[in-house]
């Protein structure tokens, strides 16, 4: 296959190879974060940005409530650590964001797992399709959670 390389040089590389991807995978799937629209009064695929996704239905001028778990659970003190959830908005053609805030964590039993749970809110001000994503950055590297999109009405 290579004839300029040892076949005991070659087996070692590649052997090498696979244990580093196969750490990194480990590692990486190790740890989650997923975060959850609480409300909203319809379900609904739509496309918006040149992308078709579900969107659950809020009213302008509303509190869109948010919360969300870190798995497994940083190991600092409840409030010592926090997640960052954007809101993007779709502006012509593009989701830009519009918003950012921090919600403090803290650590709670979940089916007998210890995981890290966060919430925040988000006041709706004008209509428009949007989708909010939580960012957790002291792991590495770091991680996000899946977008959560909505749409806002009158």
């Amino acid at each position: 296959m290579f004839p300029h390389l040892p076949r005991r040089r070659l087996t070692g590389v590649l052997a090498a190879g696979g244990v580093l991807i196969a750490a990194a995978t480990a590692f990486a799937a190790g740890q989650s974060i997923s975060l959850n629209l609480k409300g909203g009064y319809r379900n609904e695929t739509k496309v918006a940005c040149r992308q078709r996704n579900h969107y659950t239905a809020y009213h302008r001028g509303g509190t869109l409530s948010m919360e969300g778990y870190v798995s497994p659970a940083p190991k600092l003190p409840d409030g010592a650590w926090r997640v960052k959830i954007k809101v993007k908005r779709c502006r012509n053609g593009r989701f830009v964001e519009i918003w950012h805030g921090y919600a403090p964590g803290n650590s709670v039993l979940l089916n007998g797992v210890k995981v890290g749970h966060f919430r925040k809110t988000f006041r709706m001000r004008s209509t428009g399709y949007f989708f909010a994503r939580a960012y957790y950055y002291r792991a590495h590297p770091r991680i996000r959670s899946r977008a959560k999109h909505f749409h806002v009405t009158r």
